[in-house]
């Protein structure tokens, strides 16, 4: 199953180095230990979901690969307890007067090494990491590197930086029932995208360079109940890259896609996206000057609308998953068919205010977008567009269509005669009055294999045509078809007034995009290889072009 989610990308959250607290100087005697103290970004070990707060566990371990003098090689330095910055070790004694570089990594890999300041491919950033339960972050220890030189016993004081960055997922369940969650990640389509693997690390740049590649990052749990009309944190490490691909928030078996979107994940960063599974109950309600409610409309789940008579002062109320907030604008000052940035509060600390004339409003609100339009009675948008079908040439049969809710037919085939269509109810959008939508609501419009199709106005002359030019006669004219409005003639009505591609030519289908159309008298149409399953068309008649879905 495959949904649509809007995946954004946030900007770090601050990330200042920790405190750090210096250790002295210890003398170089035999078993003797030898510190070193790090500061550390901030994300690390114990990782704090909601402050990302850098917690070092006791007992954590750092390779540090060690160049100068004749003990070159890789030891293993263990946290201090009670010191917050500080690592030991007792293998490892430097010389008075010996230069040493300290290339530091994080974890501890006892194959750790380094050859002209880069590592070999030790630096691990797993597709698949375990999360104990919900909300818990501490399963986050994503690597961290840092390099500094020191002379003698002098301690070397090194910052740690992240190969990593990380995504934090938020998954609310209104499925109506308890939701069991075993994996929660992110995969690109792109099979070469580097989210996760294994890779070499430059100490003085931080680039990676992988060894080994997944384009899938996630977490894995044993399996957690969600409750209903509930919400959960999931972290999941991510290798830094960039991509142009398509991405997809995997939830169990279930992916929420991002489609045709540019992320660049960098090292160092935490990012958050949030996906819905199943549709939580929105009710949308309008109180204070008079009362009603905006309603769903067909063609975008994501927007609500209605022409409602309103004046004065209002408040817009949003019923979410058993929580009530208000739509607040950022300035109440009324702009008639302007989107508004809107924000969701507890209480109503602005209202909107129309001008004191009662009038018949269109309030469009994008819960997506998080904004609200109101069009005035003046800027409203003309209703029933009439459009003019021209046959052959102006000397010919001209008939007009008034476009509103009802019927409009799909037809298919590449001949005239033989067919009448099948009927579809398609309904003026609350959004836009020259908006017409058909949803299938589960069902789908199945147009056969390599047989083009486009949507016909009516099938006879009675579908609310009206004769506008025309010779007197009734009979066929100069081959043409006798007067439309004339029962028993060629059926003019039933072949002729149609919507098709642009130009009047046949078009290939293209799923999900804006396809620009034409009123013709024509047989032409949108051609495909394979069956064509429609799900939502939708007409703008003010732009002419057409959406299949």
């Amino acid at each position: 199953m495959k949904k649509i989610v809007y995946l954004a990308a946030v900007a770090a959250l601050g990330l200042a180095a920790g405190c750090t607290k210096e250790a002295s100087d210890i003398a170089p005697e035999t078993g003797a230990t030898f510190s070193i103290t790090v500061s550390t970004p901030a994300t690390k070990t114990v990782f704090d979901g909601a402050t990302y707060d850098v917690v070092w566990a006791d007992d954590d371990e750092l390779g540090a690969y060690i160049v100068g003098g004749d003990k070159a090689g890789v030891y293993k330095f263990t946290k201090d307890s009670g010191k917050d910055n500080s690592f030991s070790t007792t293998d490892f004694t430097p010389e008075e007067g010996v230069e040493y570089t300290y290339y530091v990594l994080y974890p501890y890999d006892a194959e750790f090494t380094v050859t002209e300041g880069k590592s070999n491919a030790v630096v691990k950033i797993s597709a698949s990491g375990a999360q104990s339960d919900l909300n818990a972050a501490d399963h986050i220890a994503t690597p961290l590197y840092g390099t500094a030189t020191a002379e003698g016993t002098a301690a070397p004081k090194i910052k740690l930086n992240h190969a990593a960055s990380v995504m934090k997922i938020n998954v609310a369940n209104y499925s109506g029932a308890e939701l069991a969650i075993s994996k929660v990640g992110l995969l690109s389509i792109d099979e070469s995208a580097v989210m996760a693997g294994t890779f070499s690390i430059d100490f003085a740049t931080g680039e990676l360079t992988a060894t080994e590649v997944s384009n899938e990052a996630a977490v894995t749990l044993e399996t957690k109940t969600l409750a209903n009309e509930a919400s959960a944190d999931f972290y999941v490490a991510v290798a830094p890259f960039a991509t142009t691909a398509d991405l997809s928030v995997v939830v169990n078996d279930d992916e929420f896609e991002k489609n045709g979107v540019s992320y660049d994940f960098n090292a160092g960063s935490v990012y958050k996206t949030a996906v819905t599974c199943g549709t939580p109950e929105v009710a949308v309600e309008v109180a204070g000057a008079t009362s009603g409610a905006l309603t769903q409309t067909l063609e975008d789940e994501n927007v609500y609308a209605n022409l409602l008579s309103i004046s004065g002062e209002f408040d817009i109320a949003v019923q979410f998953g058993g929580s009530k907030y208000y739509l607040c604008p950022a300035d109440a000052e009324f702009q008639d068919g302007e989107a508004v940035k809107v924000s969701l509060k507890k209480t109503a600390e602005t209202h909107w205010s129309l001008p004191e004339a009662e009038g018949e409003y269109r309030l469009v609100y994008n819960k997506l977008d998080g904004t609200l339009t109101i069009y005035s009675p003046e800027n409203e948008f003309n209703e029933n567009l009439v459009v003019e079908f021209k046959y052959q040439n102006l000397n010919h049969w001209i008939m007009t269509k008034t476009f509103t809710s009802g019927n409009y037919f799909i037809r298919t085939g590449t001949g005239w005669d033989g067919w009448s269509g099948k009927p579809y109810a398609f309904q003026t959008s609350l959004a836009d009055s020259q908006l017409l939508v058909w949803s299938g609501q589960g069902s789908t419009i199945d147009v056969p294999a390599a047989q083009k199709f486009c949507i016909k106005t009516g099938v006879k002359s009675d579908n609310d045509f009206t004769v506008t030019q025309g010779p007197s006669t009734d009979t066929v004219d100069n081959g043409k078809p006798g007067n439309p409005s004339t029962d028993g003639t060629a059926d003019y009505g039933a072949r002729v007034l149609t919507i098709v591609p642009e130009n009047a030519a046949d078009a290939p289908l293209e799923m999900g995009k804006w396809l620009p159309f034409e009123f013709a008298v024509s047989n032409v149409g949108w051609t495909h290889d394979d069956v064509a399953k429609l799900a939502n068309i939708k007409i703008d008649l003010r732009n002419k072009r057409i959406q299949f879905n």
